[in-house]
């Protein structure tokens, strides 16, 4: 009797003991043949700059263009510079382009206007990303100024009685613009970005026209003009940046 209840009493402590020794050995096989996977840092940078590769987008309409709403492409075209603070970046990126164009004014068979058109602007604004990744999604906001030049000629077409002449406008204006972008860090300080953008313009237009003709002295009419417009940009820009200044 006495055996079976010394072996009743130590049976719990040998239990303990074996267990330990199966826990034991299990850490030690499992140390053994388990790899734990081991997840990547991204880093993170005090500064960024960029170069504006391409964009895909809608320019202010000129004159009483028919096809305003026809997007333009942009290459090699603008810069960015952004300073980051963790998820937040505050930026101020320019745009500057000018090229040769030609498009129908007032109606298809009405006015043929060429000639070169230069848009530059300067904006202000932030971006933040949703989170720390190799693929990082981000939305933001921009503030800006714009100056859309047009220097051409316009003539019209086969008998539609359009008197030719000479003509330039200007403007001048301010935007807002919401933004939705996804950046992906291909390597060590280089970061590639697309973003796409709808922007609020508001703007003060002068146009001068000078008729040319037996019928006219060539001596130009002003008009003036204030307008809002919305453009939209499907790839407002696709940005090549360099990050430096290394925070860990």
């Amino acid at each position: 009797m006495k055996r079976i209840l010394l072996f009743l009493l130590l049976l719990p402590f040998t239990s303990q003991s074996q267990i330990r020794k199966a826990d034991s050995s299990l850490l030690k096989t499992t140390s053994r043949t388990t790899d734990f996977p081991k997840y990547k840092t991204q880093k993170l940078y005090s500064y960024t700059i960029g170069i504006k590769a391409f964009g895909y987008e809608e320019l202010p309409k000129i004159l009483n263009q028919v096809d305003a709403e026809t997007f333009k492409t942009q290459y090699l075209s603008g810069l960015i510079l952004k300073i980051n603070d963790n998820q937040i970046s505050y930026r101020i990126s320019g745009n500057f382009f000018s090229d040769r164009i030609t498009f129908k004014n007032e109606c298809a068979e009405c006015e043929e206007v060429e000639g070169r058109l230069s848009d530059n602007a300067l904006r202000l604004g932030f971006e933040r990303n949703f989170m720390y990744s190799t693929v990082q999604p981000y939305f933001g906001f921009d503030l800006g100024f714009r100056r859309n030049i047009f220097k051409g000629n316009a003539r019209g077409i086969q008998n539609s009685g359009y008197p030719p002449y000479d003509v330039k406008t200007q403007k001048n204006g301010f935007s807002l613009a919401p933004l939705f972008g996804l950046k992906f860090n291909v390597a060590n300080h280089f970061t590639i970005a697309a973003e796409s953008s709808l922007d609020l313009l508001y703007t003060y237009e002068k146009q001068e026209k000078t008729y040319i003709g037996e019928n006219f002295n060539r001596t130009p009419t002003f008009a003036d003009y204030t307008k809002w417009e919305f453009l939209f940009k499907p790839v407002g820009m696709l940005t090549l940046q360099y990050n430096f200044g290394e925070i860990y």
